[in-house]
């Protein structure tokens, strides 16, 4: 049995918790000039003002951290978390620990200009970074794809990187309308996302969540989407039975691994789905982050989608 509620905590601090060109060779690169950046209100209502463009960055959440290297800004992170994985030359810069507790004292070390925490940013976590003297901005925008754009642009207004923020948007949303025509008109398949499962309870992206959006943008019907808090009962997932389920692989294992435990799990055997072969598997940081990446997302899944519900 896999243990589920690793998987769980996975899932959130990965949404904050997904273009790929983009993420993997940069954007263009943009002279950082000596002139303040223009102000940000972030999610506190706490207005960062820089009076040069950040030279040294440290990002404690996932999807910031791509961002950062989606706007050229690689070589300025010399701070990460454990969970920060994508892109893979991210690895080589040092983590300041997990997003729960990450090391005050490592941060301060880094000489860092700008520390960034978008979604689980913890309250006494801040207070303690900007107490050392590091400014903090916490970009916790709506769980939708327009507050994942207002994230980008935020963090090119924090770097100066505007111009190349706004790019990334617009290649975003070019992305997008090619899943909106792969999707059409419908009619569209119903879908469970498995956040997780087993004997630790049953979780997906219920119409509370970010990930709500991303299943409905790419052509389907959450049979969530009236649950809240990604809990959802195993006796509703039954009566509900969807066209489709969209697996993700469970915390350091394989979607082959994780899809094997599903499928052969007793209490999912005889969802019409499993039967009939309509299990997708999509990589989870992929679906997960509130990100650049978000659009790829959307339209890996709607591409498979379409695949198995013809």
């Amino acid at each position: 049995m896999f243990k589920t509620t690793i998987r769980i905590i996975s899932l959130i601090v990965l949404l904050v918790i997904p273009i790929g060109q983009l993420l993997a060779t940069g954007a263009p690169e943009q002279s950082l000039g000596p002139s303040a950046t223009q102000p940000v209100l972030d999610s506190r209502g706490v207005e960062i003002s820089l009076g040069a463009p950040p030279r040294k960055i440290v990002s404690l959440s996932p999807n910031i951290t791509e961002i950062l290297y989606a706007l050229g800004l690689g070589e300025t992170v010399v701070g990460r978390t454990d969970y920060c994985d994508y892109p893979e030359q991210v690895s080589s810069v040092p983590s300041m620990g997990d997003l729960f507790t990450p090391s005050i004292e490592k941060i301060v070390a880094s000489e860092a200009d700008l520390v960034i925490i978008s979604n689980l940013g913890q309250l006494q976590t801040i207070e303690a970074i900007e107490r050392a003297g590091v400014t903090v901005a916490f970009l916790d925008e709506p769980g939708t794809m327009e507050g994942t754009f207002s994230i980008i642009r935020k963090v090119g207004l924090l770097t100066d990187r505007e111009e190349a923020s706004l790019a990334l948007v617009d290649s975003m949303r070019q992305t997008l309308e090619k899943a909106r025509r792969i999707v059409g008109d419908g009619p569209y398949p119903s879908a469970y996302y498995v956040a997780g499962f087993g004997e630790w309870g049953d979780f997906t992206a219920t119409g509370d969540t970010y990930l709500h959006e991303v299943l409905t943008l790419a052509g389907t019907k959450n049979i969530a989407a009236d649950a809240v808090n990604w809990s959802y009962q195993l006796e509703l997932l039954l009566a509900n039975d969807p066209d489709i389920i969209i697996l993700a692989s469970m915390w350091g294992t394989s979607f082959e691994e994780t899809r094997d435990e599903f499928v052969n799990h007793p209490s999912y055997a005889s969802l019409r789905a499993v039967k009939e072969g309509r299990v997708i598997g999509i990589q989870n940081n992929l679906m997960e982050r509130q990100g650049p990446r978000s659009a790829d997302a959307v339209l890996q899944l709607a591409e498979r989608v379409r695949s198995v519900a013809r």
